[in-house]
């Protein structure tokens, strides 16, 4: 396997917000989709690994950035699949200027899965293909852990619709990303700048549902908060994110 994949694009204007920055689920699909970019590029593609009996979903991401791109910006992506550890696959992007500033790094700790049932496989079945992928030494995604603090935070309501999904039948990763930023205070989201953001996948939500967030404040500030999605038959997703 090709140790890494890279590939230029600009930033355009369905991907920014109103500060004409690149938003944090457009950040989180690019760096998804690096991920089959690079598959596909070694004739690894959904198509071909549906028919083997296997998909890639995404159980936890970790995203650190350092500046959004703006809109127009040329970057350069570079991603870079790493040895599995346990039933986690790792990958890490690493978004760049043209000038080479890094601006966001974003870690994926992947599981592959059953296409139907999702049940999750043991990394051992891919190994059928022979890829190459770099030692996992010093990687922090697979040990992520969010912890729900002890008080107790503002409720909002999300009915699960039907743009939400991917083609997985359930609510796409980077959707959640809208969701936690909707119900965040907005003299938070309009003053301060995203910082990092992390999310780990539960369970999945799927169409009609409704996923019951609760938002608490972490800090005196008011910059880091945690958010958590519950649906009727449990708990959806855990995030943490921080602003400066």
């Amino acid at each position: 396997m090709a140790l890494t994949c890279t590939r230029s694009l600009a930033v355009i204007e369905p991907e920014c917000d109103i500060q004409r920055r690149m938003t944090l689920a457009n950040i989180m699909r690019h760096a998804q989709q690096m991920g089959s970019y690079h598959l596909a590029e070694l004739g690894l593609g959904y198509k071909r690994l549906y028919e083997d009996g296997m998909v890639f979903l995404v159980s936890k991401m970790k995203v650190t950035v350092n500046r959004r791109p703006e809109f127009d910006e040329q970057l350069q992506l570079v991603t870079i699949p790493k040895q599995p550890k346990g039933a986690q696959f790792i990958r890490d992007t690493i978004f760049k200027s043209a000038a080479g500033e890094k601006l966001i790094e974003v870690s994926i700790a992947w599981l592959l899965v059953e296409p139907e049932e999702h049940r999750i496989l043991r990394p051992s079945v891919f190994q059928v293909y022979g890829l190459e992928m770099t030692p996992n030494d010093g990687e922090s995604i697979t040990g992520y852990r969010i912890r729900k603090p002890a008080q107790d935070g503002t409720l909002h309501m999300r009915q699960v619709k039907y743009s939400d999904l991917d083609y997985n039948g359930h609510v796409n990763n980077a959707i959640y990303a809208n969701m936690i930023y909707d119900a965040l205070p907005t003299e938070v989201t309009l003053q301060h700048e995203l910082e990092e953001f992390g999310i780990l996948y539960q369970k999945e939500a799927k169409l009609g549902q409704v996923i019951e967030l609760e938002v608490i404040q972490m800090d005196e500030k008011g910059l880091a908060y945690y958010v958590g999605g519950k649906v009727e038959d449990g708990r959806c997703f855990g995030a943490e994110i921080k602003f400066q």
